[in-house]
């Protein structure tokens, strides 16, 4: 077997593995179900999203670190080991308050199983590859959250709420079971523990060794960093859903906002001291790397309307079947396949792969925005004219495929913008920067659709917001571009 074939089948098993977290989009197929089984409003969907986001967001982040340090391949075993048992214990959930909890047991192995994922599927080739790996690594991320809600409405119909988290465990198990196809790689600063064999690329000609004298987790990890990220992460989600009741703001709201930017305050400081921070805050100060972060975040954040919103107005306006609305709803997701297949395509043709530091990154993000934009407004003329549930799909297949676009665009922004030693961190900020968009859309969506109580002035909100972001991030694109031309 070629190095090259030994590349691609590992990464396949990586990819295999990634799926325990865009498969969560069957959950979404199941809202209507879910709230109904409860007698639950609307609202309350947040604390499905919220407990299962915060903890898949702190995990990332801490154990894309810890992958840097011990190797991806370790840690990305943990994961899919927690995933198989997490999976199978919150579809055994009796009441909604404990489904709620146990959503943290989840989220957080789902956060280790897909912290280092992203490092293993561009390490797993050479430079002059690894745009064409991120692009095929996003398209399969994108067709399980297109396959998601389609699968997730069958076994609704077959089995009740609970199958769209059991069935999640067999995949994870599978990956595992499969593991030894994923060559044991030493991303540059790790520590190789005892037993492990020589760290090499497959694919590569020269083999990434460990880098020398890089102390221990018991010596060099930011335990400290990773608890404080937690705990403010934590505060500013749960203040915004305080401010965001119905019911009117509770002193609670505020003490949760000042402990969460005073906290963001010394995790900063906490971060700029320390040999090994769990987030470098440096890269934070420039204001392209904080914007290329703010577009993902907020790009997520508008089309998870797609996800909340639609399956009310296919179950309940349109009269479509749980099942029949799942397939639909994939219309989304199926877009995000379709426009990262489609980035990769443009990467291969104009010979964008071999121009690292180019201007490419930031314009494939500024069209997959626009095209996230056009189709959220689009989907809002059409429930004004009347919710057809096939304009819908189309409506949402736009949608998706802008966002496909963005996503590519944004990988390949973050892994270069940091250190190849960092490629677990910045892995695991391209799931932080989504899963964080989806929390606050959550929250910020379902407050929206309390104060407009219309679904198409909601999308209409959701699209406008949008587009004028995108407005302003080609512009700002642009701006960066002319001040970094050297002078005639």
């Amino acid at each position: 077997m070629t190095a090259s074939t030994r590349a691609r089948l590992a990464l396949l098993v990586v990819c295999l593995g990634s799926l325990v977290a865009p498969l969560d989009t069957m959950l979404n197929t199941a809202f209507p179900v879910i709230t109904g089984a409860f007698g639950l409003p609307l609202r309350d969907l947040q604390w499905l999203v919220i407990p299962f986001v915060l903890a898949q967001s702190s995990m990332a982040l801490v154990f894309g670190h810890l992958g840097d340090r011990l190797g991806h391949r370790r840690v990305f075993a943990i994961g899919l080991a927690a995933s198989v048992l997490a999976h199978l214990a919150v579809a055994l959930a009796p009441d909604y308050p404990t489904l709620a909890w146990l959503r943290v047991l989840q989220g957080a192995a789902v956060g280790v199983a897909v912290a280092c994922a992203p490092a293993l599927a561009t390490l797993l080739f050479p430079p002059a590859e690894k745009a064409r790996a991120l692009a095929w690594y996003a398209a399969s991320f994108s067709l399980a959250t297109a396959v998601g809600p389609w699968v997730g409405g069958l076994l609704l119909q077959a089995f009740g709420w609970p199958a769209v988290f059991w069935s999640r465990a067999p995949v994870a198990l599978a990956a595992l079971l499969l593991l030894p196809l994923v060559p044991r790689l030493a991303a540059p600063g790790s520590v190789p523990a005892a037993g492990d064999g020589p760290d090499y690329a497959p694919g590569s000609r020269s083999a990434p060794r460990s880098g020398a004298g890089t102390d221990g987790v018991g010596q060099g990890f930011d335990w400290i960093g990773a608890f404080g990220l937690t705990a403010v992460l934590a505060c500013l989600v749960l203040s915004l859903a305080e401010f965001t009741r119905p019911e009117g703001v509770r002193p609670q709201a505020f003490v949760l906002l000042a402990l969460g930017l005073g906290g963001a305050a010394l995790f900063a400081r906490h971060e700029s001291r320390v040999a090994h921070p769990v987030l470098r805050v440096e890269a934070f100060r420039s204001l392209r790397f904080s914007g290329v972060q703010a577009a993902s975040v907020i790009v997520n954040l508008t089309c998870f309307g797609n996800l909340m919103l639609i399956p009310y107005v296919l179950t309940r306006d349109a009269g479509a079947s749980i099942a029949a609305a799942g397939l639909l709803l994939s219309g989304y997701p199926t877009g995000s396949v379709l426009g990262s297949l489609l980035a990769g395509r443009m990467i291969r043709r104009l010979g964008w792969g071999s121009q690292a530091g180019q201007a490419w990154p930031a314009r494939l993000m500024a069209g997959g925005l626009a095209g996230a934009a056009l189709g959220l407004l689009l989907t809002s003329a059409i429930l004004y004219a009347g919710p057809v549930p096939w304009l819908l799909g189309l409506s949402m297949l736009a949608s998706g495929i802008g966002q496909g676009l963005f996503q590519v665009g944004y990988m390949e922004a973050t892994t270069t913008m940091l250190p190849i030693e960092e490629r677990g961190v910045a892995g695991s900020l391209v799931s932080v920067t989504r899963l964080l968009g989806i929390v606050l859309g959550a929250t910020g969506i379902g407050w929206l659709q309390g104060l407009t109580q219309d679904y198409a002035a909601s999308f209409v909100a959701l699209g406008a917001g949008l587009g004028l972001f995108a407005a302003a991030f080609a512009a700002g694109d642009r701006r960066a571009r002319r001040r970094s031309r050297p002078p005639a």
